[in-house]
């Protein structure tokens, strides 16, 4: 095993902003790391696109432009995508992410003083499409819901592989225990079908998994550190339900936040990653509810293999985090 690849060493200039689209299901951890590729000046956020699954579509979508233009961000554009699976009937996670998906407060009504978010007629999956075809190779995807958007890009004939720099995706688990059934991850359970389809052409070049984004967990002490601004709030209120439900469900005092801990080890902070291995995964797509959605090591030679976190630094990843975050809840709306 081995860590992720490291980052290039700076020269005398400032690398370029990485080019960047968030695929989220905005719930508790998508809202974190929203505001976190939001405001890094490492990163250039060229879209945002929406699909079902924490909660209902139309949900993610408002969560999403809120929360962006809440951090003076609403010039990145938002596509609107997928509203349920590709095969199956969409399940949700009010228990853990609250009825509209931001724990105990809800982002609902207008403020004027904020801008407009640019949401784009143009759906998710060709949304996509047209970045791989304007821009082939520079543009990185990290994918923190269900697959369905990808894999419907797929289907419409999209090589994610050769059109993006890179996709990576926060689902599954090889040997944790599973947070939806014993062996299945939320996002890989959600949809599947979206997953098989995308490991199947090895779209999908780095995997942060349950193995890797549970190795540190947050709880509200650490965010005392957060500024005192209304968007601070908001975030302390959402997080507090995501504890509560850990409390509840999984005996901890705290909360793993899963999304913005991919998007730091993927992007910003490489070297948090401690440990990777390369494997060609399968997702389990049979009627048996015990078993879709989970990931299994494939034989099949011609199945192109991934790079999975396996470990990640807590310690390091909870300091990069939470000085991200505090950066974000201090930016001005716009």
């Amino acid at each position: 095993m081995k860590p992720m690849e490291e980052p290039e060493p700076a020269g005398s200039l400032p690398p370029p902003r990485r080019p960047v689209i968030l695929d989220v299901d905005t719930g508790i951890d998508d809202m974190v790391a929203l505001l976190i590729a939001a405001t890094a000046p490492e990163l250039n956020l060229r879209g945002v696109t929406c699909v079902a699954g924490n909660v209902e579509l139309q949900h993610v979508a408002r969560n999403t432009g809120k929360i962006l233009r809440l951090v003076g961000r609403g010039d990145v554009p938002v596509s609107i995508g997928a509203s349920r699976p590709l095969a199956r009937r969409l399940r949700t996670a009010y228990d853990t992410h609250g009825p509209t998906g931001t724990g105990y407060v809800e982002l609902r009504g207008e403020d004027r003083a904020l801008g407009t978010t640019d949401y784009t007629a143009i759906p998710a999956s060709r949304y996509l499409a047209a970045h791989a075809q304007r821009h082939p190779g520079e543009v990185s995807v990290v994918a923190l819901g269900p697959l369905t958007n990808l894999g419907a890009a797929i289907s419409e004939g999209l090589n994610l592989r050769d059109g993006m720099r890179e996709v990576v995706w926060m689902g599954g688990t090889l040997e944790e225990r599973g947070n939806t059934t014993e062996t299945g991850e939320w996002n890989a359970c959600v949809d599947p079908e979206a997953a098989e389809m995308c490991l199947a052409q090895g779209a999908l070049t780095k995997i942060f998994p349950l193995d890797a984004t549970q190795d540190v967990l947050f709880t509200m002490d650490d965010l005392r550190g957060l500024p005192d601004t209304h968007l601070a709030g908001i975030v302390r209120d959402a997080v507090r339900f995501y504890v509560a439900f850990h409390r509840q469900a999984d005996g901890v005092n705290g909360c793993y936040l899963h999304d913005p801990v991919a998007l730091i080890a993927s992007l910003l902070r490489p070297e948090l990653v401690t440990d990777t291995v390369t494997e060609r995964l399968a997702c389990d797509t049979s009627e048996d509810p015990d078993l879709a959605g989970s990931l299994y090591r494939s034989d099949a030679r011609d199945r192109p293999a991934a790079t999975i976190a396996t470990a990640i630094n807590p310690e390091g990843m909870r300091a990069e985090l939470l000085m991200r975050l505090a950066r974000a809840c201090g930016a001005p709306p716009g």
